[in-house]
């Protein structure tokens, strides 16, 4: 806090100083000879406690209280003055003074009264601050808000929002966190603790809002987030980060929504991305990645899986290549398997479930990585097919059915044998069509399928014990041993390494 110590005898106002160099730790302590200083001084630092004689040349005690409080209105004021002013002082009292203290000023009284009433400043301020956090929230996230004395200040004030949505592991909110605290310090050295505020609009989505007193500090505070952008990234997280400025009168809900507008319309799949109002949109040029497509449409009807996964994967690499937004990547996908129902399902006359397709449009969002999509595109790509086998179904076009029963049920028994009787084929056939399209035999195939589940369970924080169970193995050192033949590494020792990935 910002103590104000105003006293026109030199002597008296350096006990003052002395005196009160047992708050400096915590708080900062100005001193002025007359109430003209202590006046031309509150504009650049405003004052919360003020301790300030009564008879002064020029401005006395009391009009410096009246003039100090029509700016500061939440000012508290301790009066001190000799035996024959206490009439005198008993006026300030009706303006709002909370303590009159005699000349000469015992120390323990003096501090009992200061401590009292920096106990008052900060309670005061802590309701006050919780009334306008929660007025401020109620604004932001609601386009209807009943008018008072908080939500009118909010409105006719200046504001610089800016949204931040964190992708990626639950693991890295530590060193979010962390940042946010670090960048936080920076905006306060020119802004006030109540005059910025952090918002949490979902579990990894926040605004950052500051109340400007000018347009003055707009570049200061995009120079702030700036620097929280880059301590993100150097910290592994990756992050969509963008900000506006709401100007006076206009309303909060109307600027987060249009930041928020502004952040889905332009940000990165992949990678951090950080949006300004004067940010254009530029779609990338794909038109060449369609060859590929129709060349992957032809690898499955033919039945060539092995084809297919490899122009899946180079399909995803033209795709990061050309840093897609998360808008045009989920366009393409949805027209991709779009054309899969309608070329495939006319060409096979087999069961398209591209309604099932759609409706895991949604985990675009929660994908932070190329791989990860590759991953599923490769999946859902061969799920396309499944339902009843026609009756004239050919042997090869057995195997992406069989994929899709390994991806739906990776997690329980699965016998090849079984599915070949229930599809009448030959046993060994079905093998070496399955080894030939896929490059792995059955058991293999499975057997990765599953690891490559666990790796993604344990890097979410997962028990090995519980692992081990849903990705199919009852033994949990059956299941330890598997895990290290192919990832190189026991799940424990993974698990760890993963973790150290994303914590700064």
């Amino acid at each position: 806090m910002n103590i104000f110590l105003v006293e026109d005898e030199h002597w008296a106002l350096a006990e003052l100083v002395e005196l009160f160099r047992i708050y400096e730790a915590q708080h900062r302590i100005f001193a002025f000879s007359s109430g003209d200083e202590a006046l031309a001084a509150s504009y650049e630092n405003t004052p919360d406690l003020l301790v300030t004689d009564i008879t002064m040349p020029g401005m006395d005690g009391l009009e410096l209280i009246k003039a100090l409080i029509g700016v500061h209105p939440d000012l508290k004021a301790i009066v001190l003055s000799v035996h024959d002013q206490f009439t005198y002082a008993q006026q300030g009292m009706k303006m709002g003074v909370i303590d009159y203290l005699l000349k000469p000023v015992r120390k323990e009284v003096l501090y009992a009264a200061i401590d009292q009433t920096l106990l008052q400043i900060t309670n005061d301020t802590k309701r006050k601050t919780e009334r306008m956090h929660a007025a401020v929230t109620q604004m932001l996230l609601s386009p209807e808000t009943p008018e008072n004395e908080y939500t009118a200040s909010v409105t006719g004030s200046l504001y610089f929002a800016a949204l931040l949505q964190i992708d990626g592991h639950a693991s890295e909110e530590g060193g979010k966190d962390t940042a946010l605290g670090s960048v936080r310090s920076v905006f306060l050295k020119r802004l006030r603790e109540q005059d910025l505020y952090g918002i949490d609009v979902g579990a990894k989505r926040k605004v950052l809002l500051a109340a400007l007193e000018d347009e003055q500090l707009i570049a200061y505070c995009t120079s702030c987030l700036q620097m929280l952008y880059q301590q993100l990234i150097r910290s592994g997280i990756q992050v969509h980060m963008g900000y506006v400025i709401k100007m006076k009168g206009e309303p909060l809900h109307s600027s987060y929504t249009a930041l928020n507008k502004m952040i889905e319309e332009q940000k990165k799949f992949g990678m951090s991305t950080y949006v300004t109002p004067d940010t254009c949109t530029v779609e990338a040029e794909i038109g060449e990645i369609w060859d590929r497509a129709r060349l992957l449409q032809n690898f499955i009807a033919q039945g060539e899986i092995q084809k297919g996964k490899d122009t899946i994967q180079s399909i995803v690499h033209e795709l990061k290549h050309h840093q897609l937004t998360l808008k045009q990547l989920t366009l393409f996908i949805s027209d991709l398997f779009y054309s899969l129902k309608y070329n495939l399902h006319a060409s096979t006359k087999r069961d398209t479930r591209i309604a099932a397709l759609h409706d895991d449009m949604h985990v675009l969002h929660e994908f932070t990585t190329y791989d990860e999509l590759s991953g599923w595109l490769t999946r859902k790509v061969f799920g396309l097919f499944g339902g009843q086998t026609p009756l004239d179904q050919k042997p090869k076009d057995l195997v992406p059915i069989l994929l899709n029963h390994i991806h739906s049920n990776y997690e329980h028994d699965l016998s090849l044998q079984q599915f070949a009787a229930e599809h009448h084929v030959s046993l060994g056939y079905l093998s070496r069509l399955f080894k030939t399209q896929t490059g792995y035999t059955f058991s293999d195939y499975l057997i990765r399928h599953r690891i490559e589940a666990a790796k993604t369970l344990l890097s979410e924080g997962a028990r090995i014990t519980d692992v081990s169970r849903l990705v199919g193995y009852e033994d949990p050192k059956h299941f330890s041993q598997v895990f290290k033949r192919i990832v190189g590494a026991p799940p424990k020792t993974y698990a760890q390494m993963q973790k150290r990935k994303f914590t700064p």
